[in-house]
């Protein structure tokens, strides 16, 4: 079931950027990128790139991609990237020392 959700709110994705006259490989080149780094949000998480799409859709991203993202719009992965991120402890980087 999550496939067919999956490649629904893609081909909605990739028809929206076609009504406002984009498509990938207009916006890697806007942001001197390879278009992978869109393309491939398809099937994995990147915030940085899921924000610039959704930019360009004129959408929030967590609207695009809800399990993707947690109640308070914040990336639902773990990573010490972000350093808004829910899971990012300055103790574990503490320890580390």
């Amino acid at each position: 079931m999550q496939n067919i959700l999956n490649n629904t709110t893609w081909k909605w994705i990739k028809n929206r950027l076609a009504l406002y006259d984009l498509n990938f490989n207009k916006i890697s080149a806007i942001y001197k990128v390879h278009r992978t780094c869109f393309t491939g949000l398809k099937n994995k998480p990147c915030p940085k790139f899921e924000s610039i799409l959704a930019k360009h859709l004129r959408i929030e991203p967590w609207v695009l991609w809800p399990d993707r993202y947690d109640a308070a719009h914040n990336p639902s992965r773990v990573s010490s990237r972000y350093q808004g991120h829910k899971y990012f402890s300055m103790e574990k980087i503490n320890d580390g020392k």
